[in-house]
């Protein structure tokens, strides 16, 4: 995808022009049973077919193929993915104990909602093995059971989770066979990231009077497009009202297909604000928070990389519209409830107060910051220490381990580097560069590996 640099307009912002680009029901139904018929098998008919085509041109849908696969990858909700590959990770069997589980289960039969579902009358196991497809559709009836309800959606999934875990506990500890139950726990203690491509990567790179900063571009271009298979768009030298017009466009609801969404920030910067063309924005009341309160990307996960200094040429403090600043929230999990993932005290205190239908929208947020606050960021000819330890990072570890995790590498790496400034009426001074981030993700996220390598 060819993108315009300097002061022209991005593919982002000609793509995203303001025609009626809202999806009507039919619409966003033709592009799901589009993409069903594909991965069933089934020829897609030609009337679906062409408008399947129609739609995706006039919305200007950000859709591609990966490369060496001839199946659609985008249209149906990166959930329904994960919900499908547990279902065939599971046999007849083990669909039935799942049932089981929870007509035994004195946790569910507390709940009110589940009262119906219960009174239903349970296929036997024989059938369920008999009888083709049956398994799946007892499966997915459960589970469609729990999503009406509003028991479970793609983000909170430990009801589930219960269930696989008590039905670990029948099969035993040998590890042979909880193989397949063990993946199943671990898609679900994850970002549901399934979708090609798996989310839209946005770099805003301030160019002007910054030495090196066009390699820190190519390196993360170049790690998202080609091994993350990201769809990246590069707008250099934005001023305030194009960043605030790009981010009011990626509201269309040709977007709600991405799984996640990658923000950069490259320039200058102090604690408060981020050096724009002809202007500067804050932070977080311009750049972080209007991200988090776009619908699409409820429940998804939201990253910010910021390579910027946080000097203190302004030391005044403003306050977020949104209140104080969300911190994530660790605690140990003693065990699996069927109310929610904790301990027995914090059920008896919050267990009958939870309601997994609303989340506050600076959730699923990471922030990673080039330096603490009040202290410079490192770049020379060659780019920066942080985007260049960050992209050697997540090349080598971000599709096999957690963001938090491949950042705590970086926090080491570049906390080992010793670096030299000319200070004015000092000379040569030695200091260091501590990057960190702040985090309200609520489950593991981990970058999709390429299917290039």
């Amino acid at each position: 995808m060819e993108l315009q640099n300097g002061n022209n307009l991005s593919t982002l912002e000609s793509n995203f022009s303001d025609e009626v680009d809202q999806l009507s029901s039919n619409e966003e139904y033709v592009l799901e049973f589009t993409e069903i018929f594909e991965r069933l098998k089934y020829p897609v008919p030609k009337e679906i077919k062409d408008q399947f085509d129609r739609i995706v041109t006039s919305k200007k849908i950000p859709f591609r193929k990966a490369e060496g696969n001839k199946k659609k990858t985008f249209f149906v909700y990166a959930e329904n993915k994960i919900l499908m590959k547990v279902c065939n990770s599971l046999s007849a069997l083990e669909v039935y104990q799942m049932y089981t589980i929870l007509s035994e289960s004195k946790a569910v039969e507390e709940d009110d909602a589940m009262k119906d579902f219960l009174s239903q009358p349970c296929v036997s196991p024989e059938a369920l093995h008999k009888v083709k497809g049956l398994k799946d559709v007892a499966f997915y009836y459960f589970v469609l059971t729990l999503m009406r309800k509003k028991m479970i959606n793609r983000l909170y999934t430990h009801k589930l989770y219960f269930l696989l875990e008590k039905l670990k506990q029948i099969l035993g500890e040998e590890k042979k066979t909880c193989i397949h139950i063990d993946r199943a726990l671990e898609m679900l203690n994850r970002y549901p990231i399934a979708s090609h491509p798996p989310g839209l990567c946005l770099i805003f790179h301030m160019a002007e009077n910054r030495i090196g900063s066009s390699k820190d571009l190519t390196r993360v271009r170049e790690l998202f497009e080609k091994v993350f298979m990201y769809d990246v768009f590069v707008k250099v030298d934005p001023t305030a009202e194009q960043i605030k017009s790009i981010i009011s466009k990626l509201k269309a609801a040709r977007n709600k297909f991405y799984d996640s969404l990658v923000v950069w920030f490259m320039g200058h910067g102090s604690k408060t604000y981020l050096n724009v063309k002809e202007g500067q924005i804050h932070r977080r009341l311009d750049l972080i928070e209007p991200f988090t309160e776009i619908e699409w990307f409820f429940k998804k996960p939201k990253l910010f990389f910021i390579q910027a200094c946080a000097v203190k040429d302004n030391r005044k403090r403003f306050s977020s519209s949104s209140g104080q600043d969300l911190k994530a929230l660790s605690t140990q999990v003693d065990s699996v409830g069927w109310k929610a993932p904790a301990g027995r005290v914090w059920q008896e205190k919050y267990a009958d107060y939870t309601d997994v239908s609303n989340i506050n929208c600076f959730a699923d947020t990471l922030i990673s910051y080039a330096t603490m606050w009040y202290q410079p960021a490192a770049r020379d000819e060659e780019g920066s220490l942080y985007v260049d330890t960050l992209v050697d990072q997540l090349r080598d570890h971000g599709s096999q381990e957690s963001i938090e995790n491949v950042l705590r590498r970086v926090h080491y790496n570049v906390n080992t580097v010793s670096l030299q400034h000319n200070e004015p009426g000092q000379g040569e001074v030695q200091w260091k560069q501590a990057p960190y981030f702040e985090s309200s993700l609520q489950k593991e996220f981990i970058f999709p590996k390429s299917t290039n390598t």
